[in-house]
């Protein structure tokens, strides 16, 4: 449904009651991040509140978008394998401050970790809609381009750099409203590591508790190693463990 704002025309789509899923921390993943864990008062997911009034929490349409999400930092990297080779450590230096090769990840990643599963409901802005883009590249273009990017597209927003672009373009969203006037619960969007793999950006909002009022827990545990998504999600990112 398209809803019109000040500037221009947004897609909005409903969800209600889709299963989601999401890979967070203790109790059960679904709790809003605590405050203490943000740097200078913000924290710095791409779809974050530059201001730090607000909290978002990130979520996956499968088990398996969440993985390649949260495992993407491990991947190997030409150009940071290259800075770590020119790094000269002494012994000592390397027992007390152990490096791990791009491309493998400590078992000890999944001992914090938790998976959640939940239902979520409400609307959410679609930012890579044809009619949303065009509504965002006509308010956020010159911003694009002040930061070093050749235009905004939907390459732009998916890609999340620079995080001052995609953070603005949340901060401007979570001020819509949905058909019926309510504030929209976030956005969805595909991920930047594949198209057909869902996200939801939810927007903390007033009168929330630990957890958003537009999600439902279903059940949550332990990450393992067994996991079939986890394994395609290191097949896909072509990660091993580090005692592999």
């Amino acid at each position: 449904m398209l809803t019109p704002t000040p500037r221009g025309q947004v897609c909005c789509v409903q969800v209600q009651g889709a299963l989601a899923y999401r890979v967070g921390y203790p109790p059960t993943s679904w709790e809003w991040t605590p405050w203490e864990y943000a740097t200078d008062g913000r924290f710095n997911g791409r779809r974050d509140d530059p201001e730090g009034v607000w909290r978002t929490l990130y979520l996956g349409a499968t088990r398996l978008a969440c993985y390649l999400e949260v495992l993407a930092y491990a991947r190997k990297s030409d150009e940071l394998s290259a800075a770590l080779d020119e790094i000269i450590e002494n012994e000592e230096e390397e027992e007390e401050f152990p490096t791990i090769a791009p491309g493998r990840v400590p078992r000890s990643w999944m001992t914090p970790r938790v998976n959640g599963s939940g239902t979520i409901s409400g609307w959410f802005v679609a930012p890579g809609d044809i009619e949303t883009m065009a509504t965002l590249r006509n308010c956020f273009r010159a911003d694009a381009i002040r930061l070093g990017l050749a235009d905004l597209d939907t390459a732009a927003i998916r890609d999340g750099r620079p995080r001052a672009l995609t953070q603005s373009i949340s901060r401007w969203t979570n001020t819509l409203t949905d058909p019926a006037g309510n504030p929209v619960a976030g956005i969805a969007f595909d991920s930047r590591h594949g198209d057909g793999l869902v996200l939801w950006a939810l927007y903390e909002r007033p009168g929330d508790g630990p957890i958003s009022g537009n999600v439902t827990p279903l059940d949550h545990g332990p990450v393992e190693a067994d996991d079939p998504d986890l394994i395609e999600a290191m097949r896909l990112h072509n990660l091993v463990w580090e005692d592999s």
